[in-house]
């Protein structure tokens, strides 16, 4: 029994909802565009949270900074490539050349062959004198030095030897070596613009002597093809060994020179190597830097989508549609809420479920409610209204009321909290012909309660939206105060 309440009162409180959807459907446009106007002025009114912006700008500095640090060391590579490494190669193939040549004259030089502490060396210092022409007696003493010194300037100027008179040396000396070898073994000098000296160093002082010799010879034809009263005497001469101080240092210079540039050239090879490894370090730093570079892409992907979605979030539209489904879903609830609550509370008989449910009596008869608009057919079936016209469910009512209220020779009439005037009362009223009258309303009309002393039962009539059901309790308890049986209840 309590699960048919139930089931009476859910169906009355959906018919309840159907019969203000024009209700619900206002609240519920109303809230969603109340809401929604507020959500679009909001979102037009606020602004993006600048942590995501910051986000996105620190990453897209990071990203900006590696791609400048991989820029720079394939630069570094490419500078290496294109300028370090051909400047090195050239270096090091000029100066290797250099240093083998310099160890093959080394090696091959007589000059540097001879102990400059143990030197062979010839030697022949001497003077020439000039004529002194007529006329000239007075300034003889200049005339002399100054032709002197013309005189050794150009004996000096004789060296080196040309390649004849070289190769006669060579012959002395008895050697198979490059004529610039032979070279270094002479040395002609000025002595104070006054002698002419003439060295020949060699291992042998003879062959030293006899080279000098010739030579001398060689250049005392010279000067006399000049002018053959040139006279040139000897001064001095030495054929001996002796320290050379000067070769000496030559020597230990030039040995320093290429040792110097030996290590030069290791070092040069040391800086070429280097560059190579520097070009494997900043490859293996590139592909670390891309991998790098990759995840701060990611990364700044990630902020953007953050900042993207920051802005959809605060997107006017977005902001509208959202509230305003949200204010639509407030509103619904609220308006059905309104309802529900309206129709427990009210206390007013809305169906034949109200009546059923409540009260022990039978139902006689329920006159339908006037066509709706909305969902008429599906209000009437929860309702219980018949689904037949009017006059024909008018019909059965009249005809259960007097088959009922007429048995066994008893009198009835009809009370209730109906308004006498209303267009549906009086509908009944005329359908009944006068076999059953309406009296009135008993809870307000004293003349009601005494008119219906002379009826043996009463026959309740309600209205549908204006009866109350505590009216109806009322009514009962005072007609059974007044000991009048009650045959049942109509519903207009």
């Amino acid at each position: 029994m309590e699960k048919h309440e139930l089931e009476i009162k859910l169906t009355d409180v959906i018919a309840s909802f159907l019969k203000s959807i024009v209700l619900i459907v206002v609240v519920t446009v109303f809230f969603a565009a109340l809401l929604g106007a507020y959500g679009y002025r909001k979102a037009k009114k606020s602004t993006v949270n600048a942590a995501y912006q910051e986000n996105v700008d620190a990453a897209a500095e990071k990203v900006a900074a590696k791609e400048i640090t991989i820029k720079n060391l394939e630069q570094k590579n490419t500078t290496i490539n294109e300028v370090s490494i051909p400047y090195y190669k050239r270096k090091i193939e000029r100066d290797s050349t250099l240093n083998e040549k310099r160890r093959n004259y080394l090696e091959n030089s007589l000059y540097y062959t001879i102990d400059p502490f143990n030197c062979g060396t010839s030697r022949i210092t001497f003077a020439v004198d000039a004529p002194i022409p007529e006329g000239a007696t007075e300034e003889y003493a200049n005339y002399k030095m100054n032709e002197q010194r013309r005189i050794v300037n150009a004996c000096a100027s004789m060296y080196p030897f040309s390649d004849d008179i070289l190769e006669h040396v060579k012959g002395i000396l008895g050697v198979d070596a490059d004529k610039r070898y032979i070279q270094e073994l002479i040395s002609v000098a000025n002595v104070e613009d006054q002698f002419v000296r003439l060295d020949v160093y060699y291992t042998d002082t003879g062959l030293a002597k006899k080279a000098a010799d010739y030579l001398f010879s060689e250049m005392v034809k010279m000067l006399q093809s000049l002018d053959p009263e040139y006279k040139v005497s000897i001064v001095n001469s030495f054929t001996g060994y002796e320290v050379n101080r000067s070769m000496y240092d030559d020597r230990t210079k030039y040995e320093d020179s290429l040792l110097s540039s030996e290590r030069t050239l290791t070092t040069d090879n040391d800086a070429l190597n280097n560059l190579y490894k520097n070009i494997e370090d900043n490859m293996a730093n590139i592909g670390l830097a891309k991998e790098e570079l990759t995840t701060l892409k990611r990364e700044l992907a990630a902020a953007e989508n953050s900042l993207a979605n920051a802005n959809a979030s605060r997107s006017p539209k977005k902001s509208l549609l959202k509230y305003g489904i949200v204010g639509g879903i407030l509103g619904l609830f609220m308006a059905l809420a309104f309802v529900y609550i309206r129709s427990i509370f009210s206390g007013k008989i809305h169906s034949r479920n109200n009546l059923l449910s409540r009260f022990p009596y039978p139902l006689l008869g329920v006159a339908p409610f006037g066509k709706r608009v909305f969902f008429d057919k599906t209000i009437r079936k929860l309702e219980g209204d018949p689904a037949y016209d009017n006059k024909s469910v008018v019909d059965a009512t009249i005809a259960n009321t007097l088959a009922i209220a007429s048995k066994d020779g008893s009198k009835s009439t009809m009370v209730g909290t109906v308004d006498p005037s209303d267009p549906a009362l009086a509908a009944l009223k005329d359908a009944m012909k006068g076999k059953i009258d309406y009296s009135g309303n008993i809870l307000s009309d004293a003349k009601t309660v005494k008119s219906i002393e002379k009826y043996d039962s009463v026959v309740l009539v309600e209205k549908r939206g204006t009866s109350r059901t505590d009216s109806v309790s009322e009514e009962i308890s005072k007609l059974r105060s007044l000991k009048k049986e009650i045959v049942g209840i109509i519903l207009i």
